[in-house]
């Protein structure tokens, strides 16, 4: 974040972007497109049980403008807890000299970058959070090498994940790589690499992290310096910025505190940040 910038943490800007995309998604629109239905079946009711029918009408409209809106928060809300949860794990590279930004836009696209680190050495990593319920569906790999969670093909979600770290590669000038980070459900085998994806679950998030910042960084690639191109050319989301709702904070602090020019370099999260992601600061 930018010296002196205060806004809402990355779980409530994540909020806000889950909530657009579910109000943009087909799922959203045929549950509202079920409405004029609804109120038709009112009238009908009306017309034939009069006062009767009108509330029974009634009922059914809003019973149906529930259904959606519940649809709508029920999707944001598991994503966004999934990444203060990824938050949280990262906070142990952080006081090892990593730098850790979060919910960052890339100019000139529409690509939001959930978590992008830098190591101690200069390599530059993407993690990108999905929470997907084991109750619901098991992820596997198909026939056609591809990742399915139950009916679903992830080869978009994993083309988006590795296009986003290309937008972040292409304005950084160093190679990104991307991870993804599944709550919930179980990943085949533990992790797998597709499309030049990593897909692991959280509980390995740590070490693969780990692992890959032992590869090379790209020539004359200076950590710091990288990191302060990285503050500076990867600005906060739009959302973040406004200062909207944040969550309560109380207590003692769990991680030293801030560095004061808003970024965790090999520190803790700033205290706004804490906060919003769940970790008590003082």
């Amino acid at each position: 974040m930018a010296v002196g910038e205060s806004g809402t943490g990355t779980g409530v800007t994540r909020m806000g972007l889950r909530q657009r995309a579910v109000e943009r998604s087909g799922r959203h629109w045929r549950g509202l497109a079920t409405l004029p239905a609804t109120g038709a079946i009112g009238v009908l009711l009306w017309w034939w049980l009069g006062l009767i029918g009108l509330l029974l009408g009634i009922g059914l409209v809003a019973t149906a403008v529930r259904h959606v809106h519940r649809r709508a928060a029920s999707s944001w809300a598991p994503a966004a807890a999934g990444e203060r949860r990824t938050a949280r794990m990262l906070v142990p590279l952080q006081r090892d000299g990593w730098t850790v930004l979060h919910d960052r836009a890339v100019p000139g696209s529409k690509t939001n970058l959930d978590h992008l680190l830098i190591s101690p050495n200069g390599v530059v990593l993407y993690v990108n959070t999905k929470t997907w319920s084991p109750a619901r569906s098991q992820l596997r790999v198909g026939m056609d090498g591809e990742l399915w969670y139950g009916q679903s093909s992830q080869a978009r979600a994993l083309q988006a994940v590795a296009g986003e770290a290309r937008h972040a590669a292409a304005t950084l000038g160093v190679p990104v790589q991307p991870f993804i980070a599944v709550h919930g459900a179980k990943v085949p085998f533990g992790y797998l690499e597709l499309g030049g994806v990593t897909v692991l679950e959280a509980r390995q998030l740590v070490f693969r992290l780990r692992s890959g910042s032992t590869l090379p960084a790209a020539a004359g690639v200076v950590p710091r310096q990288l990191a302060d191109r990285a503050e500076r050319l990867l600005p906060r989301t739009p959302r973040s910025r406004t200062g909207g709702q944040g969550h309560r904070n109380s207590g003692r602090a769990a991680v030293p505190p801030p560095n004061g020019d808003g970024r965790t370099a090999g520190s803790a999260l700033p205290e706004h940040r804490t906060a919003a992601l769940g970790i008590e600061s003082g």
